[in-house]
């Protein structure tokens, strides 16, 4: 009786596909006519488009995006058989920072007929946090997605958006810039963790309201990963808040230190790690460890949401009626406030760089963020 009600209420279902640096992801849900939704299914393939961009001359191999192509094509097809009505394509650090990003996009369509919209870094900071506040409500402190090809960390006072700041240190990139081609194990980690500390802005930088209580907050998959090793590792019983999981740093700083002492045959042997991220779980750990040394934070809570979920929201909160929107008021009073936002995509020189500067253009600013096109799959060939 309660699944025909549900049915009956059933507004459409939708995908979100998400092309990352190392993978790409397609979040099925099914949206009901009052602007709820459930996610349905997950699909997840590590195609590493973005897989050593900066040593072939910042151009994406043919290889990597035939790779894109298979995946899309058998999705394409299982999309009926999930009977699918809307599919929102979204693509992220790897497209977007490519000499050849925007003709990677147009050979994706010819070859699978997915169109995809190239995220900034900056709007990727953005829905990032609307999709992990719309399952969180935490009203201050830091969020960061870390991805494969960057990490965006986002300063949050009272649901309001003060900072948005996109920097190039994603797992997969810093992999292949600093540990695959070094023999050297304990030189190349000490590389890795001068460079981090250098280019992750300080909680000075930030200006954190030394008399609010802030709560650090991690996004994406590295970090949902890492919890998962630390709770099972050393047998932790998880610490549970509203759906939420909470990683100390002196765990996070125990975990890095046996990540980067192993070899890759031997993280392989980690069931509780996926073999595709065993490669770059060390890489991860460090970043997560050094992001919380220099923003002074004891704990982190692992989010479940992000960068799908937000754009989700984003695209109910466009389409579904005031009363709606009114629900949501982390989306609204961050659309209310967008002028004020302070943006920086530049990796600071030293810790002496100043945040209070717009790095984004002021002609850009009134595009931000940009519409988001959706497609109903039946049209796409």
């Amino acid at each position: 009786m309660y699944r025909d009600l549900e049915v009956k209420k059933k507004k459409e279902d939708l995908s979100i596909i998400d092309l990352g640096y190392n993978s790409i992801k397609v979040s099925n849900y099914c949206i009901y006519k009052n602007g709820h939704y459930s996610k349905e299914s997950q699909l997840q393939e590590y195609v590493q488009i973005g897989h050593n961009l900066s040593k072939n001359n910042n151009i994406i191999k043919t290889e990597n995006v035939e790779r894109v192509v298979k995946f899309l094509n058998k999705f394409k097809d299982e999309s009926k058989q999930l009977k699918i009505d809307t599919v929102i394509p979204i693509a992220t650090s790897a497209i977007r920072d490519a000499d050849n990003g925007k003709e990677v996009i147009r050979q994706i369509k010819r070859n699978s007929g997915f169109e995809f919209n190239i995220l900034s870094g900056l709007e990727e900071g953005f829905f990032s946090y609307l999709g992990s506040q719309s399952k969180m409500h935490i009203p201050n402190g830091i969020f960061f997605d870390l991805g494969g090809g960057s990490i965006e960390i986002i300063h949050v006072e009272n649901f309001i958006i003060k900072k948005i700041v996109c920097l190039d240190l994603g797992v997969l990139r810093l992999y292949d810039k600093f540990i695959e081609s070094n023999d050297y194990v304990e030189d190349r980690y000490n590389q890795l963790e001068e460079y981090l500390y250098n280019q992750i802005p300080s909680r000075e930088q930030f200006d954190l309201n030394i008399n609010t209580s802030n709560t650090l907050v991690g996004i994406g998959g590295t970090i949902r990963t890492l919890y998962k090793f630390i709770s099972g590792i050393f047998k932790i019983v998880p610490f549970f808040s509203h759906s939420q999981s909470m990683i100390t740093k002196k765990l996070v700083d125990m975990s890095n230190d046996i990540f980067k002492n192993l070899s890759q045959n031997e993280l392989l042997q980690i069931k509780l790690i996926d073999q595709q991220r065993s490669r770059t779980i060390p890489t991860g750990s460090c970043i997560i460890k050094t992001l919380m040394e220099r923003l002074n934070f004891l704990n982190a809570i692992v989010c479940s949401t992000g960068l799908r979920e937000g754009i989700l929201e984003n695209y109910l909160y466009l389409n579904m009626d005031k009363k709606y929107r009114s629900r949501k008021k982390f989306i609204e009073s961050n659309y209310d406030r967008l002028s004020s936002i302070i943006y920086s995509n530049n990796s600071p020189s030293s810790i002496e760089k100043n945040f209070n500067e717009f790095d984004l253009p002021i002609q850009d600013r009134d595009k931000f963020p940009q519409k988001i096109n959706s497609t109903k799959i039946n049209k796409i060939k």
